[in-house]
């Protein structure tokens, strides 16, 4: 079953005598419906003891029968928890380890005795993740503190094996409280989920490269530009955009073909890409027009970089026998202006580069 909460939920409404609805995929999930059986029959086991403690009347055979099967689920319980493939765990209200599941040694290669009483010291989790839970512990004080019932928190965490190998796992939190009523601590879930935010990733990665040069497409170097734009005016700071156009890319098209046209590309993307501060964007704009992002550089700056990339790339032996230049379109941004207006500037500058005879860098 995947949705943890709706099998949290429906166990404590089973066991506080309710006959809440089977949560969905449950129906044929085995292991679901034995859990289910049992817990039933641990709760006929408890009321036939209640009536006992009464003074009821009730058959010894079917109360020691009772107890057999409530070991038997005991142990079938403990099987479950041992062998499953989540780490479980039971929190105090110190935010202490009462509990954690065999599982914690395949998925983080840390014994239950590290977890349990020295998880600080060998960094079990991130600082990231320890503000997490004490944010979740302050909340339970409060949730208490206020007579409120705490219900549950989930969130996911990047943490590291004991080898130093990074594993995400998405976990869920949820109150356990005792017969009273009274909220005792916590039980903890927490799923291995590396492989889905590895997928997620990788499909927000995809939704931002150019494919063919692997570079930042336009989508997100609009963005990339509207955040700088944004963060130049909150700092009162200055960032440059250049603009590059490959000179006489139709001709190297119609001359060598565009299969030729594609490869030129891919090797001029890795100039650009070798040449850029670990501060600096680069992405493809389009066709053979790309695009620089470069913060906290002013006019001067940004033209003697300009001026690198032409000598770069005029410089380059590409794959292809054919001599390749750029012209480039240098625009800064110093407080005034909108986005659109300087991004015209370095276009408009870009293309007097190429009239002044192409290969050359102009300021706009």
């Amino acid at each position: 079953m995947e949705d943890t909460h709706a099998l949290i939920a429906y166990l404590n409404a089973l066991l506080d005598g309710k006959k809440p609805p089977l949560p969905a995929g449950c129906a044929d999930d085995p292991d679901f419906l034995l859990l289910i059986s049992k817990l039933l029959r641990i709760q006929a086991f408890v009321h036939e003891a209640q009536k006992t403690a009464n003074g009821d009347i009730c058959d010894l055979d079917e109360l020691i029968a009772l107890k057999k099967q409530l070991k038997e689920s005991e142990e079938h319980h403990r099987l479950l928890i041992e062998n499953a493939s989540d780490i479980i765990s039971t929190v105090n209200l110190d935010g202490e380890f009462t509990y954690i599941s065999p599982s914690v040694e395949r998925m983080t290669g840390y014994t239950v005795d590290e977890v349990t009483h020295h998880f600080l010291e060998i960094n079990y989790f991130l600082p990231e993740t320890l503000k997490v839970m004490e944010r979740t512990m302050a909340l339970v004080r409060q949730t208490i503190a206020r007579g409120q019932r705490f219900d549950s928190v989930r969130f996911e965490q990047m943490q590291y094996t004991k080898n130093g190998q990074a594993f995400w796992t998405d976990t869920v939190l949820t109150g356990v409280y005792d017969d009273q009523d009274q909220l005792k601590g916590l039980l903890g879930v927490s799923r291995d989920i590396t492989e889905q935010v590895r997928l997620r990733e990788e499909i927000i990665r995809l939704s931002q490269t150019d494919k063919l040069t692997q570079l930042y497409n336009r989508s997100r170097i609009e963005d990339l530009l509207e955040d700088e734009y944004k963060r130049a005016n909150r700092t009162d700071s200055t960032f440059a955009v250049i603009f590059l156009d490959v000179d006489h890319f139709k001709w190297v098209n119609d001359r060598f073909g565009h299969q030729a046209g594609d490869l030129i590309l891919n090797e001029l993307s890795t100039v650009l890409l070798d040449n850029i501060r670990q501060t600096d964007r680069v992405g493809r704009w389009g066709g053979e027009e790309f695009v620089f992002i470069l913060p906290d550089t002013d006019a001067t700056g940004a033209l003697l970089f300009g001026e690198k990339i032409r000598l770069k790339i005029a410089r380059h032996p590409f794959t292809n026998p054919t001599h390749i230049t750029a012209s480039l379109g240098v625009a800064v941004y110093q407080g005034r202006g909108t986005l659109i207006d300087l991004l015209a500037r370095a276009d408009d500058a870009m293309y007097a580069a190429k009239k002044a005879g192409r290969n050359q860098v102009q300021l706009g």
